[in-house]
């Protein structure tokens, strides 16, 4: 079934600046956790967890739990030289 289109109008220019974040955590092979967007993107601890939670809720991006830590990952891979995979290295 296709994924509904993202209104980009929606994503603040934080939401965006923290996505790229996690865009790159993935490209780079690190898992994409709280901790570790928090610290790529260095913004505020309230403005992250306001920004993460607008975009959980606007479908851009789902909440993953991994060895007790809740990372995020990006919903929509359709952009991705591969489909359905970040196209960086192997997150394993």
């Amino acid at each position: 079934m296709p994924q509904p289109p993202v209104d980009a109008q929606t994503v603040t220019d934080t939401g965006l600046y923290i996505f790229e974040a996690i865009a790159t955590l993935e490209f780079t092979g690190r898992r994409p956790s709280r901790s570790a967007i928090a610290a790529a993107a260095r913004v505020d601890d309230a403005v992250l967890d306001a920004a993460l939670g607008e975009m959980v809720a606007h479908g851009l991006l789902a909440v993953t739990q991994e060895h007790d830590e809740t990372g995020y990952e990006p919903v929509r891979r359709d952009w991705s030289t591969q489909p359905g995979e970040p196209a960086g290295h192997p997150m394993g």
